[in-house]
């Protein structure tokens, strides 16, 4: 059995697809919220309840022959800003969760875990081509919450007595635009506002500046980055956590790009402060070698190919469809 956390969330929604397309079958979801009936049918059993239930994990795991974990449930970072210690118990208590059950299971348990670019704090001189390794002091609940948790999984993996079945696997992710969904309570979350809102014939207020500048990628390519690291040898992966990236937009780059299909979209601006303090502190260019080397990532969509293949004809599409 594969268990799926956040199942209704972008990501959830987007891996189980995919992973069903690839002849896997047997989900359990687990959200917080009554499941999406878009995905209703792909489930085999759904629990619905809180990540920080731990009664309720066991039982999960007690029900089912768990054998792959999804953990993508979370608080994501400017929601976390303003419930910090809420965050703090849904990101960090419900992983701890999640391995206290893996730690009574007897089955070999392949575990992935979704991380951030919120993990880093650089400032503009050292913003270019950093590796996993440098500048992991985050600024921020959330990405404080992701390192600790990428740690306690090397931990539990490599290191603790108490568990042995545990192989532990992680990526951090930098922006993600979907052309199905739309993000709630993510710093980076202004490039699929931005999008959406053009598609939809309406204007923009952009909450950070127009030099803003962090690393995306575009939601197929998330999850086969995802389906890439599960599927590789262990003895081929050097380390447990992993950056990825595909282009390096400003907004204003984002901007241009937009017009040419929306020529009567305008973009405003309503810079706030917080937000635009998390998104300076993140690096714009990310070191892949690890990831490349390690397990062949390689984005399919670069910055052109992600809004004239991907982006703007599945969105168009989509609102065509709501009306």
């Amino acid at each position: 059995m594969i268990l799926i956390t956040g199942i209704n969330g972008e990501m959830g929604n987007a891996l189980i697809k995919k992973l069903s397309k690839l002849g896997k079958r047997e989900f359990v979801g687990l959200d917080i919220r009554p499941v999406n009936a878009e995905i209703e049918s792909y489930l085999h059993k759904v629990y619905i309840g809180d990540i920080k239930n731990k009664d309720l994990i066991k039982q999960i795991f007690l029900e089912n022959k768990i054998t792959v974990v999804y953990h993508l449930a979370a608080i994501l970072s400017t929601k976390a800003e303003s419930i910090p210690f809420l965050s703090h118990q849904i990101n960090v208590d419900g992983f701890l969760n999640l391995m206290s059950s893996i730690q009574e299971s007897n089955e070999l348990i392949q575990f992935f875990f979704a991380s951030s670019i919120a993990v880093y704090c650089v400032n503009e001189e050292n913003s270019s081509n950093i590796t996993e390794d440098q500048f992991c002091n985050p600024n921020n609940m959330y990405g404080c919450n992701k390192l600790y948790c990428e740690k306690l999984g090397t931990y539990f993996s490599r290191y603790a007595e108490s568990i042995n079945n545990l192989d532990f696997r992680s990526i951090r992710f930098s922006g993600i635009i979907s052309a199905n969904t739309l993000p709630q309570g993510g710093t980076s979350d202004y490039a699929p506002e931005m999008i959406h809102m053009a598609s939809q014939n309406k204007n923009y207020t952009c909450f950070v500046n127009s030099d803003s500048c962090i690393p995306f990628m575009v939601m197929p390519d998330a999850i086969d980055a995802i389906i890439s690291i599960m599927n590789a040898d262990k003895k081929s992966l050097s380390r447990d956590v992993y950056h990825i990236q595909a282009f390096t937009p400003t907004v204003e780059d984002i901007y241009k790009k937009i017009t040419s299909y929306f020529p009567s979209f305008k973009l405003d601006y309503d810079v706030n402060i917080q937000r635009q303090a998390l998104i300076d502190s993140w690096p714009s260019n990310l070191n892949q070698k690890a990831a490349q080397n390690d397990w062949g990532w390689a984005p399919k969509y670069n910055f052109n190919r992600a809004f004239d293949d991907y982006l703007i004809p599945k969105i168009i599409d989509y609102y065509k469809s709501k009306r």
